[in-house]
């Protein structure tokens, strides 16, 4: 598939960042360090210089007392960037798939024997479910209501879907819609849910409301170590565009 900038600049608008500015196309985005994505410089191609660009994103995040973070698309960003960074000591890691796949294919792949509800808002019980799993990576409360007030809440149309196995929640995800597409984020299953077809389920619930409002493609961002996810969206028929990965610098 050719690779989409599109799609880079619609998951940076889905996953909106606590702070953010904008120069020459690049957002140097951050939320007191929850996530990477909002916390890192998206780099875009420009016809201003990288030396320049890389030297405002030291800036700003050296003003926050934290690492460079610059996430570096293979569709988005300047061609000279990665080895611009590597002669200045930087590091590449967290290496991300970005894939895209039709709506039909999503829905015709998936299937549910659960009951799934549909809001507009996550209720507790998807933010439970969702936080349950996040919050093993050592998040703080403070990270929780940044989550849910911030990172959760973007101003576009949104969908949260939540799978539902006798009286508890156990998978959850969000849609959010821009521009005829519809990005898939925020994929949780609990521990206790697993290999039981609920990740497929909240797909299913996923794509056939993002029918219901006439949109044809869906797509999302998986790490690529990540072999059980990569694998169930290759079962539903997404398809990998391009990727992206984050290089970092050290702290000042």
């Amino acid at each position: 598939m050719q690779a989409e900038p599109l799609l880079d600049e619609l998951m940076a608008n889905a996953w909106r960042p606590l702070i953010e500015e904008v120069h020459h196309g690049w957002r140097y985005r951050w939320t007191n360090g929850l996530t990477r994505r909002a916390n890192s410089a998206l780099a875009v191609a420009t016809t201003e210089p990288v030396e320049d660009l890389v030297a405002r994103a030291e800036d700003f995040y050296g003003r926050r007392g934290a690492p460079t973070l610059i996430q570096v698309s293979s569709a988005s960003a300047p061609p000279d960037l990665a080895g611009y960074l590597r002669s200045l000591g930087y590091g590449a890691s967290a290496r991300t798939l970005v894939q895209e796949t039709a709506v039909a294919v999503v829905a015709a792949q998936t299937k549910s024997r659960f009951d799934t509800e549909i809001a507009t808002t996550p209720t507790d019980e998807w933010f439970d479910t969702y936080w349950s799993v996040e919050s093993t990576r050592g998040r703080s409360e403070s990270d929780m209501t940044l989550c849910r007030d911030v990172l959760l809440a973007p101003e576009l149309p949104m969908v949260f879907a939540a799978v539902r196995k006798g009286p508890k929640v156990l998978g959850v995800g969000q849609l959010v819609v821009e521009q005829g597409r519809a990005g898939v984020q925020c994929m949780a299953t609990s521990p206790g849910g697993r290999r039981q077809g609920i990740a497929s389920a909240v797909l299913n619930g996923l794509a056939r409301e993002a029918a219901q409002r006439g949109i044809g493609r869906m797509y999302l961002a998986v790490m690529a170590a990540n072999e059980a996810a990569t694998a169930l969206y290759a079962s539903v028929g997404f398809r990998t565009t391009h990727e992206y990965c984050y290089f970092t610098g050290e702290a000042d």
